[in-house]
């Protein structure tokens, strides 16, 4: 069993709903630099796969409508509380997956079958946004682009053009189905052996020992407004490029060509996001997060209060699960983190 020191916060003191959300919380926050640490790849995979089991055993153990969508809304607080300069983009996806909790568990009945396909839609969800972002990015011509591109690498050995685009775009889909047929299989395990009540074997006999790491993140904030002098110069000359393309003057120069043009709108894209449209939509959030705190301060702290232990128990489900076979670590490690949440007393 599990044994906290006394000086320590008591984790397992609190209920199973807000250790679950913690551990949400945390992974939004800080499991993409510890899974980093561990050599594992597909990080971001993996937290959308956190997500969807969270938000399965939050359904489980609580039948109220409304509180996977509670949750989400004390997981992003938080994790605007610990990484504010996160992109906007990231706070939209924990939105969109809480939002498709509480639609796929509405009814609170098949969980299993709920958790199985919940965890498909984050996962696919994650693939469509990185798909959906490229394109807003570089424009629809990229496609087209590519495949001029790589049809003139191959063509000494394959005559016919080839829409290798498209294949790219099945593949890399396809393998983000897989991931979550697979996660979906595994979701449907924890949530089998949490209704069926019987702990686990893994839960016996062992201890969660002192540890005296921390996690603080500082940001130094000195030498942005420097920096946003220069990004404002570079966005201004930018724009005046793209203008300048249209005339008759330019229009049978680089800026006329498909590269040109792609890479024109994507930089110019990407330096209006990250520090026009990202930062407005930071102070969006910022207003949000101050309202949010005065009415639930309380559920934010003890959240916060979690974290230390929370960062041991994932360490322990590691080691747990180091014994393992290089395939069967990540599914264990999440398996073992799942259970010590739930049944650690």
């Amino acid at each position: 069993m599990y044994s906290i020191n006394k000086s320590e916060t008591h984790f397992f003191n609190a209920g199973v709903i807000t250790r679950i959300t913690a551990l949400w919380a945390f992974s939004e926050a800080f499991m993409g630099g510890i899974l980093h640490g561990f050599k594992i790849p597909f990080a971001g995979l993996l937290l959308s796969l956190i997500a969807a089991i969270c938000m399965s055993i939050v359904a489980v153990y609580n039948k109220k409508r409304g509180t996977i969508l509670k949750i989400t809304m004390a997981v992003l607080a938080v994790k605007f509380i610990l990484s504010p300069h996160t992109p906007p983009m990231a706070y939209v996806a924990v939105l969109m997956q809480g939002l498709a909790g509480e639609l796929f568990f509405f009814t609170r009945k098949a969980n299993r079958v709920a958790a199985f396909f919940l965890t498909m839609f984050c996962l696919l969800y994650s693939a469509f946004q990185h798909l959906f972002i490229l394109t807003l990015v570089f424009g629809k011509d990229f496609w087209p682009a590519l495949d001029v591109f790589l049809n003139g690498i191959t063509k000494t050995f394959i005559k016919k053009s080839q829409h290798y685009s498209l294949y790219l775009v099945l593949l890399y889909i396809s393998c983000y189905f897989i991931a979550g047929v697979l996660g979906g299989v595994l979701n449907w395990r924890i949530i089998t052996t949490i209704q069926s009540g019987v702990m686990p074997e893994v839960m016996q006999n062992i201890e969660l020992k002192q540890s005296n790491n921390s996690s603080d993140t500082k940001i130094d904030n000195k030498k942005r407004r420097t920096t946003y002098k220069l990004l404002y110069i570079i966005l201004f000359i930018l724009t005046t490029m793209l203008v300048l393309s249209y005339t008759p003057l330019l229009s049978k120069t680089f800026f006329n060509s498909k590269v040109g043009q792609i890479l024109l709108r994507g930089t110019l894209i990407m330096v209006v996001w990250n520090f026009v449209l990202s930062p407005l939509l930071a102070k969006l959030i910022n207003r949000w997060l101050v309202k949010y705190r005065k009415n639930n301060n309380g559920l934010l702290q003890q959240l916060l209060s979690l974290f230390p232990d929370m960062k041991k128990l994932v360490l322990i489900s590691w080691q747990l699960a180091k014994s393992k076979s290089k395939l069967a670590r990540v599914p264990t490690f999440l398996t073992n983190t799942m259970y010590l949440t739930i049944y650690g007393k």
